[in-house]
C-alpha cells in the first residue's frame, strides 16, 4: 500500500524559503564570502599567539562579512552562499589547501550546550565587561587567553550593531531595535532574548565550528520569564511569540547544506563540511522536563515550541524530556508531531536524572541535563566532555571466547568477559586521564569561541578542555549491545542448555565464520533474541549491563585525580557498520563483517513479537544508570492513522517510558514508501528519516545508505 508523504501547509514565506533551501539548494553552494574575509583577516594576524589571533580573526570577520536581510525576517542573522564559477572553485580549492575550511586558530568543534542562561542574564556587554575585569588582574600566562576573550565578545557586539543598521536600511524597524540593543545591554523582551540566542548560535555554527551540533538548550524554560513578562505588559501576543519561534526554526534550516554525512558522505547530493561548516549538523532544542521545585516543569511556552514544529524540517532536532507529570494535552501534541514524522526524540527524566545523580551531580544539577547530537548528554553550565571511548562489546566477548579454552557454564563465560572488559576500561580511562592531565599542564591555554559562553573558562583563564570547567566528564559507550546479548543467549541455549555443540566447537565455528557448521549456524540464529519479551535473552541483557555498570563504578576511581565524572551511553551512532566490518562472526549467528546492532536497538530481524514486546524487553534494562542511548524505531503509518492510531501511539510510548524505557525516536514510514522514494525521488523530497539523533532527506542519501534505513525493523504494535 502506498502511503503519501504528508503535505503540511506552508504557513509563511519563511517556511517556504526554508523548505526550498532544504530540498533544492545546490550541493555546491558554498560560504565563499566567509572564506574570503576570514582568509584575509587571518593573513593579517597569523603571527600572533593563538588566543589573540582567534579574537582578532573573529572580530575582523564580523566587522567585514555581509549582513544579509530579507523582508520576511523576524530574527536577524544569515550567511551568504554562492555556487562558485570555475575561477571561484579554483580559489576555493587553493584556500582549502593553504588554510583549510577555517583558519588554524579556530579549533571549535561544538557538540555541547552553552551557558545560555548566563548569556541571557549578562548579555554580550556583560560578558565583555567580565572578561575585561578578569584581564585587569590576570597572571602573565593568562593574558593572551583573556585578551582574546575580550575581542570575541567585542566581535559579537559589533555584529549586532551592524545588523541593526542593515535592518533599519531595509525598513525592518522592530528587528533593528531588537538586535542593536544587544550590543549594549542584556535582553529585556522575548524577542530580544530569542534574537540573542540566534545571533550567537548562528555565528557559532556557520562561521566558527565545523559540525557544531550545538544545543540551544531548554529554551522553553530559559525564555519563559521574558515571554510571561511580555504577555503581562501587553507587548506580545501568543501568536507573535509563535511566529518568532517559527522564524527561529526556519533559520536553523536555511543555513544547512544538502545531504547526510555519516552514511552518505561524499555522495552526489552531499555539500560537505568544507563548503558549509554546518552542512547537516543537527542543532538541538530541549523542551519539558523536571526542574527545581520553585520552577514549573512545563509552561505555555513548552506547548508553543512543540506546536510550531514543522515536521518537514530537518532542524532543529527537538528533544522532549518526558516524565509522568507531563500534561496529557502536551503529550498528545508531542505524539502528533512524532506521528507526522517530525525531527524529534523523547528522553525519560526517570532514567537520566537518577543516572546524573549516581555520577555525582546534585539533584538540582541533574535536573538541568540536556542532549547534543547525536544523543550525547550535557549538564550545563559547568560541564564539558574531555573524551569518549568507544567499546564494541561483541569484540570483547570474542576476545574472552578466544582466551577461554574451556567453559563449564555461563558463569565461566561471564567471568572471562569481565576480565576482558575490565582491562579495556582501565586502559582507555587511564589514557584519557593522562591526555587530560597533559592538556591541563600546558603553561598557556589555547582559546576557543565557546569558552566565552561556558561557566569556568573566563574565571580560570583556561579553555574547557584544558582544565577550564568545574566538571570534566568522560564517556563510556556500550556499543553493539544487542549483538552481545544475543550472543550470550545463544551460547547458553546452544552450548549449555541444548548441547548442540561443545564450547570448543563453538570457538572453532566462530573462527571459520560458520563455514562447514551450517546446523550450528542455524541453531545460533534460532536462539533467543533481545526484543521479543523472552526472559532467556532479556535476563542476559540485565546481567550484562549490570556487570558493566559495576565495573565502571569500580573504574571511576581512576578519574578522582582530575575530579572527573563518567557518563555511560548506549551508543554506536552509525559506527555499528564500521565495527561490524572489523569483527569476526559472533555466537548469535551474525557473519563476519556484517553490521552489529546499533545503539540500544535490538538486532535487525530479531523483534518477531512486535513493538510492544520489544518495549517490554528493553524496559527491563537498568537504564536509570545510563545517561543517553538512542532507540531508532520505524513504524507503519497506516497502523497509527486516525484518532484510534493516535491514542495507540501515545499509550505505547508513555507505557514504555513509565516502565523504564530510556529514549525513543521514530521514523514514521513504511518500506513501500521508502522503495517508492528510491524509484521516484522527485516525488518524495519531503521524506525525512531518523539517522541516529538527527534527520536526513531520504532521497539525498546514497543508495547503500538508503538500503541501511530500509534494513531497519518495521514495527507494528504486536505480532501476538
Amino acid at each position: 500500500m502506498e502511503v503519501a508523504v504528508v503535505d503540511h501547509a506552508v504557513s509563511s514565506p519563511r517556511v517556504a524559503e526554508a523548505l526550498a533551501a532544504l530540498r533544492h539548494k545546490s550541493p555546491k553552494s558554498t560560504t565563499l564570502e566567509r572564506l574570503r574575509v576570514v582568509r584575509s583577516v587571518w593573513e593579517e594576524c597569523r603571527d600572533l599567539p593563538q588566543p589573540r589571533q582567534l579574537g582578532r580573526v573573529l572580530r575582523g570577520l564580523l566587522e567585514r562579512i555581509e549582513v544579509p536581510v530579507e523582508p520576511h525576517d523576524l530574527l536577524l542573522g544569515r550567511i551568504r552562499e554562492e555556487i562558485p564559477d570555475e575561477a571561484g572553485e579554483a580559489w576555493f580549492r587553493a584556500t582549502l589547501k593553504e588554510m583549510g575550511a577555517r583558519p588554524p586558530c579556530m579549533t571549535d568543534n561544538g557538540h555541547e550546550t552553552l551557558d545560555w542562561e548566563r548569556l541571557l542574564r549578562l548579555g554580550l556587554n556583560g560578558l565583555q565587561a567580565a572578561a575585561e575585569a578578569r584581564l585587569a588582574n590576570a597572571a602573565d600566562h593568562e593574558r593572551d587567553f583573556l585578551t582574546g576573550m575580550v575581542d570575541l565578545a567585542a566581535a559579537f557586539r559589533t555584529y549586532a550593531r551592524r545588523y541593526g543598521e542593515a535592518a533599519r536600511k531595509a525598513g525592518l524597524m522592530e528587528g533593528a531595535m531588537a538586535v542593536e540593543c544587544l550590543a549594549d545591554r542584556p535582553p529585556e523582551t522575548f524577542r530580544e532574548a530569542l534574537q540573542l540566542v540566534w545571533l550567537v548560535g548562528h555565528v557559532y555554527v556557520t562561521m566558527c565550528a565545523i559540525n557544531a551540533t550545538l544545543t540551544f538548550g531548554r529554551l522553553d524554560q530559559w525564555l519563559f520569564p521574558f515571554y510571561a513578562a511580555d504577555l503581562a505588559a501587553g507587548r506580545l501576543t501568543r501568536t507573535e511569540a509563535g511566529d518568532l519561534i517559527e522564524d527561529f526554526y526556519c533559520k536553523n534550516n536555511v543555513i544547512l547544506g544538502r545531504g547526510e554525512h555519516q552514511m552518505s558522505g561524499g555522495g552526489e547530493f552531499c555539500t560537505g563540511w568544507e563548503r558549509n561548516l554546518c552542512y547537516d549538523a543537527p542543532q538541538y532544542v530541549v523542551v519539558g522536563g523536571t526542574r527545581a521545585p520553585d520552577r514549573p516543569d512545563f509552561t505555555e511556552l513548552t506547548e508553543l515550541f512543540v506546536e510550531r514544529i514543522v515536521p518537514r524540517f530537518e532542524n532543529p532536532y527537538m528533544v522532549v524530556r518526558y516524565h509522568a507529570g507531563m500534561p496529557p494535552r502536551l503529550w498528545r501534541q508531542v505524539c502528533e508531531k512524532l506521528r507526522d514524522n517530525a525531527s524529534m526524540m523523547v528522553y525519560n527524566d526517570s532514567c537520566v536524572i537518577p543516572a546524573m545523580e549516581r555520577a555525582g551531580f546534585s539533584p538540582e544539577e541533574a535536573a538541568e541535563y540536556t542532549m547534543h547530537g547525536c544523543n550525547w548528554p550535557d549538564l550545563p553550565p559547568s560541564q564539558a566532555s574531555q573524551g569518549t571511548f568507544w567499546h564494541p562489546l561483541p569484540g570483547t566477548l570474542l576476545q574472552a571466547a578466544a582466551e577461554l579454552e574451556q567453559a563449564a557454564d555461563m558463569d565461566a563465560v561471564y567471568a572471562a568477559f569481565t576480565v576482558a572488559y575490565r582491562e579495556f576500561v582501565e586502559r582507555e580511562l587511564t589514557a584519557h586521564v593522562r591526555q587530560f592531565e597533559q592538556r591541563c599542564a600546558l603553561p598557556q591555554s589555547p582559546l576557543a569561541v565557546d569558552d566565552l559562553f561556558l561557566a569556568g573558562p573566563l574565571e580560570k583563564g583556561r579553555a574547557k578542555r584544558h582544565g577550564g570547567v568545574l566538571h570534566p566528564t568522560f564517556v563510556a559507550t556500550f556499543s553493539g549491545l544487542a549483538t552481545t546479548v544475543d550472543s550470550l543467549a545463544a551460547i547458553e541455549d546452544v552450548v549449555f542448555r541444548r548441547k548442540i555443540a561443545s564450547w570448543a566447537e563453538m570457538r572453532v565455528a566462530l573462527l571459520a565464520d560458520f563455514v562447514d557448521s551450517e546446523a550450528l549456524h542455524a541453531a545460533c540464529r534460532r536462539a533467543p533474541k533481545l526484543g521479543c519479551d523472552d526472559e532467556r535473552a532479556d535476563a542476559h541483557a540485565v546481567r550484562l549491563m549490570t556487570l558493566m555498570h559495576t565495573e565502571l563504578d569500580r573504574a571511576e576511581s581512576l578519574l578522582e585525580p582530575v575530579g572527573g565524572k563518567l557518563f555511560r551511553c548506549v551508543e554506536t551512532d552509525m559506527q555499528h557498520l564500521r565495527m561490524g566490518k572489523q569483527l569476526g562472526a559472533t555466537p548469535d549467528g551474525r557473519r563476519a563483517g556484517a553490521p552489529v546492532s546499533e545503539n540500544s536497538s535490538p538486532t535487525v530481524g530479531a523483534c518477531t513479537a512486535g513493538l510492544t514486546a520489544m518495549f517490554r524487553s528493553l524496559a527491563k534494562l537498568p537504564f536509570d544508570r545510563c545517561h543517553s542511548g538512542a532507540l531508532n524505531v520505524r513504524l507503519q503509518p497506516a497502523v497509527f492513522a486516525g484518532k484510534a492510531g493516535m491514542e495507540r501511539l501515545a499509550a505505547l510510548l508513555s507505557t514504555y517510558l513509565q516502565q523504564g524505557g530510556l529514549q525513543v525516536q521514530i521514523s514514521m514510514v513504511d518500506v513501500a514508501t521508502l522503495r517508492a522514494a528510491q524509484a521516484c525521488p522527485d516525488d518524495y523530497r519531503d521524506l525525512m528519516v531518523r539517522i541516529t539523533g538527527y534527520s536526513a532527506a531520504f532521497v539525498d542519501m546514497t543508495p547503500p545508505a538508503q538500503d541501511e534505513i530500509i534494513r531497519r525493523e518495521e514495527m507494528a504494535p504486536s505480532a501476538r
